[in-house]
């Protein structure tokens, strides 16, 4: 009877040390998926209000920019990778808006170097702000899910 109490305990232990570092893991992603974000957010406007006042991006802008974006999806898949799967959907939603912004940008930009038409920039300056909304809006509801995950235990 000892024996199995003794088992149990350990096991309990064992328990709630697990789900102690799966809280500890998620909130280490979460923070990171926060300064990710703000870094990529802030590159993000950068190049968007370049484009908007009709500068062509170089390859090298294009690169940091792509590189700042992979490590934004990094820290995300990091922290769905530690659940539960209500934080993997909203990562994979901010995962997809992200590289839809991302190719959109890269789209405005291959079109402004081949033809740097005043009436085009418009247009493509509002579906980069479109993008660009509906990226900030998957992140709001990615940290919200997040941050309900954390709080819940």
């Amino acid at each position: 009877m000892n024996a199995a109490a003794v088992r149990a305990q350990v096991r309990d232990q064992a328990d709630l040390a697990r789900q102690q570092w799966v809280r500890q893991e998620r909130q280490k992603a979460c923070l990171q998926v926060m300064d990710m974000y703000a870094t990529f957010n802030a590159e993000s406007v950068r190049r968007r209000e370049q484009l908007e006042a009709g500068t062509v991006l170089d390859e090298a802008s294009l690169q940091s920019y792509a590189d700042a974006s992979v490590n934004l999806i990094a820290a995300c898949s990091h922290l769905a990778l530690l659940g539960p799967d209500s934080v993997q959907i909203a990562g994979g939603a901010l995962r997809r808006r992200t590289e839809r912004f991302v190719s959109t940008l890269r789209f405005v930009n291959e079109e402004l170097a081949e033809q740097p038409v005043d009436g085009l920039l418009e247009t493509w300056v509002e579906m980069l702000a479109e993008d660009g909304q509906e990226m900030k809006l998957a992140y709001q509801e990615f940290m919200r899910v997040s941050q309900a995950v954390l709080v819940s235990g």
